[in-house]
């Protein structure tokens, strides 16, 4: 056999490590019925009721967010059937989910961002409500119709000002101008099966939070400015701080910057556990500022890389095989192919930013 060659036998080693590894990861099912707990009430109020055409023409924002007035507080359901439904993310009157509800989209049912020049817009904001559970469906930006060019903050769902227990599953956010999903100031916060699919800041940022589950999720394709991060954990002032966070059995796929972003440099980021997860493209996990981020919490990771053997010619046909390399576990101490480690210490400052406040 030719030295440029791979056999076809090397082939099917390399694509079946890469479809156990992968593999070993899908178990959506099983996450969401782990994290969705059944609605508290049996009150279920379908949005075409208040008015949704869900037709992909009409502004269903109005009758949405009537649907969702009618059930917080009870613990029931707002159902969204299938359909497209625009919705105004960028106004004054862009959805906003209450305590103690849960808003169930059906699978093929899209809440898509009307295309707006704004540098900030979220298509649903949770802020200052408990007991909020969002499941199924899809949100859509508008990256590739958007009227502006400054900014980067739009957002498909956004959770913060005290929001608390809080549960997003079976859910895509993508094209959004900004960031897939978006978390600042929020406890107990759970991602399961979620997908965040060619955003163009972030899959997902997390400035301020205490208590975060990303479980058996994807965050692929981020890109169009910086950072370009699957998942990114940066604060913005001393006085915010990210702890007590575990992602596992997640993908991060061909991101433009890293899978995992770690920077400490504004605020603290502390006891982050990222276990069993997957990664395929740029650096894997990438951790900046941020002592209180154990090499011992980041273990039993996988990288997938593609290897192709030189050419030996014309006549020589070189296929690429995908290789897997497998993290060490926690026993066995750091792993630096997994991480880029760099401490240095905060500088103080007076001014706050508000990078990602909306209006």
């Amino acid at each position: 056999m030719p030295k440029g060659k791979m056999s076809g036998a090397g082939v099917l080693l390399g694509a079946l490590a890469l479809a156990a590894c992968v593999t070993s990861l899908a178990a959506p099912s099983r996450a969401l019925e782990r994290c969705v707990q059944a609605p508290a009430s049996p009150l279920v109020v379908n949005v075409k009721s208040k008015g949704a055409k869900g037709d992909g023409q009409t502004d269903d924002t109005a009758a949405i967010q009537a649907a969702i007035d009618e059930v917080a507080g009870k613990g029931g359901t707002v159902l969204v059937p299938n359909g497209i439904y625009l919705v105004d993310a960028a106004g004054n009157s862009r959805l906003a989910l209450k305590s103690d509800m849960t808003l169930k989209l059906s699978k093929d049912a899209t809440l898509k961002a009307i295309p707006n020049d704004s540098a900030k817009y979220s298509i649903l904001t949770i802020s200052a409500a408990s007991n909020v559970t969002v499941t199924g469906g899809t949100l859509e930006g508008e990256r590739e119709e958007h009227k502006g060019k400054s900014g980067a903050w739009g957002f498909g769902i956004r959770i913060g000002g005290d929001a608390s227990h809080i549960t997003i599953s079976g859910l895509t956010a993508k094209k959004m101008w900004g960031d897939g999903f978006y978390i600042q100031g929020a406890t107990d916060v759970k991602l399961c099966s979620v997908l965040a699919d060619n955003n163009r800041r972030q899959g997902l940022s997390v400035i301020d939070a205490e208590g975060l589950v990303v479980t058996h999720s994807v965050f692929r394709n981020t890109r169009g400015t910086r950072p370009g991060a699957g998942i990114d954990f940066e604060p913005d002032d001393p006085d915010q701080k990210v702890s007590d966070v575990r992602i596992e059995n997640s993908q991060f796929l061909d991101n433009e910057g890293p899978g995992v972003s770690i920077a400490g440099k504004k605020g603290a980021v502390a006891k982050v556990e990222l276990n069993h997860n997957v990664f395929k493209g740029n650096l894997p996990i990438v951790v900046k500022n941020a002592p209180e981020v154990l090499s011992s919490a980041i273990c039993n990771n996988r990288q997938i890389t593609s290897q192709v053997t030189p050419s030996q010619g014309l006549n020589a046909f070189v296929d690429p095989v995908d290789l897997v390399v497998h993290q060490n576990d926690c026993g066995e101490g750091r792993d630096l192919r997994f991480e880029e480690q760099s401490n240095k210490p905060k500088k103080k400052s007076s001014k706050r930013s508000r990078r990602g406040a909306l209006p």
